[in-house]
């Protein structure tokens, strides 16, 4: 399964998957496309903004690569929602042995600063960012397991960790977005700890500054350069961490940094 597949980094790494025989479960907000963009800011000027793509165009994408695909609509900040897709996924295959976490909540509160920030916001991120995975991690769980060759990987991000230069608006980021991508980044060294031995494989990948459609929009109203990485790299580091060459199996439990691994592949 790859979460929030419908663009950027998700639909890269769907795409990747796909050229290697992998068969998908896809998830985004919509499957037939027609998403709006919800701001990250209670008055974000790029709310509204139509979001290009579908997550089911990407799950034909696939398709036509030769893999078995299918498309789940699923919002992250509703426990049934997230349910759902899980069960819709095992009624399908079965067994889902890798799950990659993708998926963050977009909308209002994410950076927003502390004193405009709704607490009921505030648990929309986290919910999303952080108990979603877990939903579908605990959900699929056995199946991992049983197959002794799960994966877990969760794109992380460096506000998980790191202190902002600058507040949210002028380079930063808001501290719901912070709580809830510091929450997540732990998952993965604890499921090492309590798995590995069955073959538990879990991993945070930090992307690194990745231009996303909405940043590229937000530069463009601003005047300002479109910076950042495009998401192949990203899509090459996790299918190099699925492969689970003896490297990559070593790296289990920690944070991997996507230009690491790419740095890696071309030195070897």
């Amino acid at each position: 399964m790859v979460t929030g597949a419908s663009r950027g980094i998700g639909r890269a790494i769907a795409l990747s998957l796909a050229e290697q025989g992998h068969s998908l479960i896809l998830t985004a907000r919509s499957v037939d496309g027609g998403a709006k963009f919800s701001g990250t800011s209670l008055n974000d000027p790029l709310a509204g903004v139509e979001l290009s793509g579908s997550v089911a165009d990407v799950a034909k994408n696939c398709q036509a690569l030769g893999a078995r695909a299918i498309a789940i609509a699923m919002d992250l900040t509703d426990e049934s929602s997230v349910v759902r897709a899980a069960q819709t996924a095992l009624a399908e295959f079965g067994v889902v042995d890798t799950l990659i976490s993708n998926a963050i909540y977009q909308g209002p509160g994410v950076n927003d600063w502390l004193q405009d920030l709704p607490i009921e916001n505030l648990r929309k991120v986290i919910e999303g960012d952080a108990i979603a995975p877990m939903i579908l991690l605990k959900s699929f769980l056995p199946g991992m397991l049983g197959s002794q060759q799960g994966v877990f990987v969760h794109l992380t991000s460096g506000a998980a960790s790191l202190v902002p230069k600058k507040p949210a608006g002028e380079g930063g980021w808001g501290v719901a977005y912070a709580m809830a991508k510091g929450a997540a980044h732990r998952i993965a060294g604890v499921v090492h700890a309590e798995y590995s031995s069955q073959g538990l494989r879990a991993y945070s990948l930090n992307p690194g500054h990745v231009t996303t459609e909405v940043m590229a929009l937000r530069a463009q109203r601003e005047g300002r350069e479109v910076t950042g990485h495009q998401p192949d790299d990203v899509a090459t580091a996790t299918r190099w961490l699925i492969e689970g060459s003896d490297e990559a199996v070593a790296l289990s439990g920690q944070e991997v940094v996507s230009r690491d691994v790419i740095q890696r592949l071309r030195n070897s």
